[in-house]
């Protein structure tokens, strides 16, 4: 067997496996090769899928200010106290679609005090201020 028909009978030994390897072949959709379901509840670009969405923003805050001064003057001691507390929660949840759910929680306090005082000798004062505040939220879709 000469050069020529060797090269010629591998050629066509090559295009009768490769016709036959293609012809076992099967169409199998995408959802069975992942194994998986989607269902067709609704459709978005030909694509079956649930669709769910959750929101939760939430957020507390907590101011707090006092002042305490004191003074000895010639017409005799004086003394002067302030203090202020601004507080305020705020939460927005938004839950949508099938087995949707959301919590939000807020949660500030707090406190002031001062004190002033003043006497022969000099003057003093002390003013002392606290908080907390806490925020939480969550939520899903199962």
């Amino acid at each position: 067997m000469n050069a020529t028909k060797f090269v010629v009978l591998l050629i066509f030994v090559g295009v009768v496996c490769a016709n036959v390897g293609a012809r076992q072949l099967e169409e199998v959709s995408k959802e069975t090769k992942l194994g998986i379901s989607i269902p067709k509840t609704v459709t978005t670009n030909g694509l079956g899928a649930e669709l769910g969405t959750v929101i939760v923003d939430t957020y507390a805050t907590n101011n707090e200010n006092s002042d305490a001064s004191a003074a000895a003057g010639p017409r005799g001691p004086s003394a002067d106290t302030s203090g202020s507390v601004y507080k305020s929660t705020y939460g927005y949840v938004r839950a949508e679609g099938p087995n949707a759910r959301a919590d939000s929680i807020s949660y500030a306090a707090g406190g002031t005090t001062s004190g002033a005082a003043a006497g022969p000798n000099g003057a003093g004062g002390s003013s002392t201020a606290q908080g907390v505040a806490y925020s939480n939220g969550s939520g899903d879709t199962d």
